[in-house]
């Protein structure tokens, strides 16, 4: 091993502390880069006796954060603009309770999208990933049909629109999310002779209560 020479060039040799703080850094990175890859291997191996005993708690870690995505590879462009808005419900210091106006979330991406080269994968993504995770486990009745995943899918969107409202909303506490979406089918190319769909389908979830784990780490 080399070891760093002091400006006098006598080789700088660490202390005791310093080797154990460093070795045992090192030790806990190694072992959640391992951890890590081996949620994500199985993840992606064929179903086993350890990943069906293990199926919740896998899930738990990869999703939604690192869901596999192989879009990356075969791409396939979205035939429909989908604009996704929420609106909140407070509580006041009497207990009464007022609803926010819609608020359009999919407005300020779109606005940094446009005409940008390099547009950030939060603008392109997230929301849209959300929605369609959300679209994906549910049924229009809004019921369940992915087990956990359904309900995590849920907990994601929610918080996802709360980063835009934070905690409080007008000086109240919210207590209260509601989120809709509005859809139009992309209009095909001149070229096509194809004409424009003008039909617009809308989709209003429920309302869902905001915990105080759907807020953690907002201000």
């Amino acid at each position: 091993m080399i070891q760093p020479e002091e400006p006098d060039g006598s080789a700088r040799t660490w202390s005791t502390p310093s080797l154990v703080v460093q070795t045992a850094t090192a030790v806990v990175l190694l072992g959640a880069v391992l951890w890590h890859l081996a949620m994500v291997f199985l993840t992606l191996s064929p179903a086993s006796s350890v990943t069906n005993k293990y199926q919740q708690q896998i899930n738990a870690y990869i999703y939604p954060e690192f869901g596999q995505n192989w879009q990356m590879f075969a791409p396939n462009p979205n035939a429909q603009n989908i604009a996704i808005g929420a609106r909140v419900q407070t509580a006041g210091y009497d207990g009464t309770r007022h609803t926010s106006d819609w608020v359009n979330l999919s407005a300020p991406h779109l606005e940094a999208i446009r005409h940008d080269p390099l547009p950030s994968h939060l603008d392109q993504n997230v929301l849209r990933c959300a929605w369609e995770f959300y679209v994906s486990s549910h049924n229009q009745k809004e019921e369940n049909t992915n087990g956990m995943r359904g309900s995590l899918s849920a907990e994601y969107l929610a918080r996802i629109a709360l980063q835009n409202f934070g905690r409080e909303w007008n000086g109240e506490r919210i207590v209260g999310v509601q989120l809709a979406s509005r859809t139009n089918l992309v209009a095909p190319p001149k070229w096509t002779g194809q004409p424009a769909s003008d039909n617009t389908d809308y989709r209003v979830l429920p309302w869902w209560p905001v915990k105080e784990s759907t807020t953690r780490g907002l201000t």
